[in-house]
């Protein structure tokens, strides 16, 4: 399995099934998807397909005051590849673009079944529990690169 950067079209499938509760891939395009400074990347198998997505997207979040900073976002795993890693590689490759492009931090809107996840990988939590309408209950998260 190879981590590389991949263009928007090739998230829409896995964003659809995992994130988005099997809902139109019309419903999976995201706003900034194609700007200038978002990267999208995916855990590519041997047959090519992707099994793992996170995007990543030039943005400043309210919440966090400080610096240059970009948001993780539509983090995915296929559920035949969970638990093997794939997961930290996305985000160890987000991390590395973000802070190539001179970010002070990234942070995400991390579901809340998701939250050991990021605090493992050293995130600290940022807010209370919030839900975002039709998804559900997430936390906002960042991890600081200075």
């Amino acid at each position: 399995m190879i981590i590389k950067e991949i263009p928007a079209r090739d998230t829409l499938q896995l964003r659809s099934k995992v994130l988005r509760s099997g809902k139109p891939i019309s419903e999976c395009v995201f706003e900034g998807d194609d700007s200038v400074g978002t990267r999208h990347f995916g855990a590519v198998d041997s047959n090519n397909n992707v099994v793992g997505i996170v995007s990543v997207y030039s943005k400043k979040t309210p919440l966090i005051d400080g610096g240059t900073c970009f948001q993780l976002r539509a983090m995915a795993t296929s559920e035949s590849c969970r638990g093997q890693g794939v997961g930290n590689r996305l985000l160890s490759a987000a991390e590395e673009y973000a802070s190539q492009s001179g970010a002070s931090f990234v942070w995400a809107n991390a579901r809340s079944s998701a939250i050991e996840f990021y605090i493992k990988a050293g995130y600290e939590i940022k807010s209370d529990e919030f839900m975002i309408d039709g998804i559900g209950p997430h936390y906002l998260v960042s991890k600081s690169f200075v």
